[in-house]
């Protein structure tokens, strides 16, 4: 299915660049942000007056213990349906009825699925890696980081865990990354290297810490240039799922069976190098979509 060009915004500089695309790139970032924090603060204050009826002390991580406990779950669950229900339809509407037909038998074949899926696995390994290495380096900016992810409680407030981090928000990530901010920059007409590093760096600043922030750059990166390749989300959306299921719950398994820094960084290497090799198979794919057609067709 061909894009009616009736209706696209065709708002352009010289160079052929759709400033009003590049602006709508945006909103849907501007969206998660502003979603999230109204279904998050009604629970953040409700954490704080149980706080001065019980005669806590008003300190952040006694707040977010609260919080966690009783009010996480409900604001981080109608943070994604909201963001869900608004993002489906716009993706649809305006990124997949108004692109080429997707042939989706050749985008999810058994290779396609297979390189991304292990791809992903292979990342977390490299992730694993890099903390062992970030403990020794930047030890400091290390605690905070793991003092962040305490208070956030995934990995350890289960439901929050399995609903949140393990299924709707990758949903929600990727609907707005690759699925809409992604589309649009790619409909602007930018290079599409240039656009997939805007959503990724937009996806890390999302994730609100400089540790997670610096590898959710390469992780929403490399999941969008399998989102280029095969030009759907659908197969992000289950390799980043799979990505954060190895991430809420093989890295406790490993520290749980006395894993060794020394075998995660042999674990890393490995799997950096598989990871290489896998993103070799991905770029000489010749199932993928190779040709983008003209009307979506990013400048050089």
């Amino acid at each position: 299915m061909t894009e009616n060009n009736n209706v696209e915004i065709q708002t352009s500089d010289a160079n052929g660049i759709r400033k009003g695309y590049l602006f709508l790139s945006f909103i849907p970032f501007a969206i998660v942000m502003a979603v999230q924090t109204a279904t998050t603060l009604p629970g953040v204050i409700l954490a704080m007056i149980d706080m001065n009826k019980e005669g806590l002390p008003m300190e952040l991580s006694v707040m977010m213990e609260i919080f966690n406990k009783k009010y996480a779950v409900a604001g981080y669950v109608a943070y994604c349906v909201i963001c869900i229900a608004i993002f489906i339809p716009w993706y649809y509407k305006g990124i997949v009825k108004k692109s080429p037909k997707v042939d989706y038998r050749k985008a999810l074949g058994i290779q396609p699925v297979a390189v991304a899926f292990t791809l992903l696995v292979g990342l977390f390994f490299v992730i694993v890696g890099f903390f062992v290495i970030a403990d020794t380096v930047f030890p400091n900016a290390m605690n905070r980081y793991y003092e962040f992810a305490q208070m956030s409680s995934l990995g350890t407030n289960m439901a929050i865990t399995l609903i949140y981090g393990d299924l709707l928000g990758p949903v929600t990530e990727e609907l707005c990354f690759r699925g809409l901010m992604y589309g649009l920059l790619e409909k602007s007409r930018i290079h599409y290297l240039l656009a997939i590093l805007i959503q990724g760096l937009l996806f890390g600043i999302l994730h609100m810490n400089l540790v997670q922030g610096i590898y959710a750059f390469f992780l929403g990166s490399i999941l969008c240039y399998i989102r280029y390749r095969y030009k759907t989300v659908i197969i992000t959306i289950g390799a980043h799922i799979i990505f954060n299921i190895f991430g809420t719950s093989v890295e406790m398994a490993m520290d749980s069976a006395g894993v060794t820094n020394m075998q995660k960084l042999i674990f890393a290497s490995v799997a950096a190098v598989i990871s290489v090799i896998l993103l070799v198979v991905l770029v000489k794919d010749k199932k993928s979509y190779l040709k983008e057609p003209e009307d979506t067709k990013a400048l050089s």
